[in-house]
Formats: C-alpha cells, structure tokens, sequence
C-alpha cells in the first residue's frame, strides 16, 4: 500500500508540475522571452564563434559597453533638444560601429594582440563619455542606460523581439555566403591575405556585422547575458570538437540550454535568468577544459604504451639471452 502511496504522490507532484509549466507558457512574457533565448543562441553560435576563432573575446564586452556609451548619447542629444528624433538605439550601433572599425583597422596585419589593445582603448572610451554623459541626462532616464548593461530576457518586449529576429536572420544569411571567407580570415589572416584573397574586405564585413548583432542583443537582454552567451559556450565548443559545423551546433545547443536553464530557475529560487544563465554557460567552460586536459593526458599514456612494450620486449629478450647462456655453461 506504501508502494501505491508513494506512487500516486509521485504521479500528483508530477500532473502538478505540468500544469504550471502549461501555465507559464502562456504567459505572453515566458513566450517571448523563450523566443528571445532561441534567437540570442543563434546569434552566439554566427557571430560568437567567429570572434573566438579570431583570438576576439574580449570584443564582446568592449562593444556592448560601447553601446551603453552610445545609449548615453542618444539620450543626452534628446534631452538637450540637439538632434530629438535621435534615438539611443541609433547611438549605441553607431559606437558600437566604432570599436569593430577601431579594432579592425588595429588587426589588418593579423596580429591579435593589437586588436585587444584597440578594444580595451575603445572600451574605456566609451565608458568614459557614458559617465560624463550622465550628469547631463535628468536622473529618471538614467536607468534607461543601466539597462543595457543588465537586462533581463523576461522584459523582452515585442520590438526586442522583432529586432533579434532580423539580427539573427541577417546573421544566418551572412555566415551562409561568406563562411569559407569567415574561417579563413579568422583562422589566417596573413595566409589568407599571402594567397590573394580580399582579407580585408571580410575582415571589416565580420567585425561590423558582429558588432552590430552583439549591440542589437544588448539592448534587449544586456551586456552581462550577451558576453557569457557570446564566449562561453563557443570557447567551450572549440576545446572539445574538431569541426567547425560540430562547433558551430554544440555553441547553439550550449547556449540555448543556459539560458532555457537560467529560465526555469527563475521560477523556482526567486533568481536572474540572466545571471543563472551565465553562470551555467562559464561553467561549460571549466568542465570543457577538464574534459580536454583528461583527453590529453589519456592521449599521452596511450602514446608512451608501445615504448613501455618495447622496452619490455627488450628486456625480456636480454633475460632469455643470458638463461641460455647460462645453462649452455653448466
């Protein structure tokens, strides 16, 4: 009877949950923000893997904290009456614009460390004139900034959604025509460069390209959310798979269960999807780094394997020599 008990507790609890999932599905907000979640893994696994490839990870974050200093123009040119019709969304593309042509003319060489040093210099800039901008922006708009570097995907509106949607259509369509040029550039850019291929042209087409589509997603679910999304998961893909389609859906898959996990934990611990959701995609990375390094050292025994038998071999044969020796003798 205990057994059955348990069983029809069990099988309650379970319709119970069911039913709430139902419920929170048709809430308009859960709708949107799991559409908001499928569209922000698409765009991490188009532009995210590409910035990973190109040694560019710390361009995430310099471009959307460059859009929080765009943010700040737009609405200081609305408040002071200079340009009304601009809106903050305009400014945070237009510097987020800035940092990509900053960072590729930094790179044209190849060199990655040049580029890093461009984004950190364009970063602080940013940063800088968003601070400064803030004093001259009345106090109840100012939030309006600090959500860009926030946000939460269960405050995504119709517009956001709208917007993501076209970001992530024109990224797909993007990395369709110009893949082959992508990996080459960001794998190579001086073989690329060596061998006639218009380099440049598609290393400024990436750069933009992705700039606008992580400035486009901080608007919508900030810059703390895009930055985990964008690196994490495609860091972590490129430790384990080879490739470079593999890698290109395990960073949709990875980041596509952070966010749906940061999603249902909202619902039950009271907690920041976005924060959970970023928490889980570094976590991928850790465990992807124990993962390789174990493969590494088991990659390593197994080559050491046939040297031990031989030198086994060897000795063996030695022993065998001198028994024979030995019995000859007597």
């Amino acid at each position: 009877m205990q057994g059955i008990d348990t069983v029809l507790h069990t099988t309650q609890e379970l319709i119970a949950i069911i039913d709430l999932l139902i419920q929170a599905l048709s809430v308009p907000f859960v709708q949107r923000a799991l559409i908001g979640a499928l569209l922000i893994a698409v765009v991490a696994s188009t532009s995210g893997t590409f910035l990973v490839f190109r040694g560019l990870s710390f361009m995430t974050s310099g471009v959307a904290h460059a859009a929080l200093g765009g943010a700040a123009l737009g609405l200081f040119l609305q408040h002071s009456g200079l340009v009304p019709w601009f809106d903050p969304i305009l400014g945070a593309l237009l510097f987020s614009v800035f940092v990509a042509l900053v960072t590729g003319y930094a790179g044209e060489t190849g060199m990655t460390q040049k580029m890093e040093v461009a984004v950190g210099v364009s970063f602080a800039l940013s940063m800088s004139i968003a601070v400064f901008l803030m004093y001259y922006i009345p106090p109840t708009q100012v939030p309006q900034i600090w959500g860009y570097l926030i946000g939460d995907i269960l405050l995504l509106d119709n517009f956001d959604i709208v917007l993501l949607a076209v970001t992530a259509i024109v990224l797909v369509l993007i990395t369709l025509i110009f893949n082959k040029e992508f990996i080459y550039v960001s794998v190579d850019m001086e073989g690329s460069i060596a061998h006639g291929m218009n380099a440049r042209a598609y290393h400024y087409l990436m750069l933009v390209t992705s700039a606008l589509a992580i400035a486009l997603a901080t608007k919508a679910v900030g810059a703390i959310l895009v930055y985990a999304i964008m690196v994490a998961p495609a860091a972590a893909a490129s430790e384990l798979i080879k490739s470079i389609r593999g890698i290109f859906i395990a960073v949709f898959v990875i980041a596509l269960v952070s966010e749906l996990m940061g999603l249902v934990a909202s619902f039950t611990v009271s907690a920041s999807p976005s924060a959970i959701a970023g928490i889980l995609a570094a976590l991928s990375y850790v465990v992807a780094m124990q993962i390789k390094r174990r493969r590494d050292r088991v990659s390593i025994d197994l080559d050491q394997l046939p040297q031990h038998d031989e030198e086994a071999t060897l000795v063996l044969g030695e022993a065998l020599d001198t028994s024979a020796h030995e019995g000859h003798d007597h």
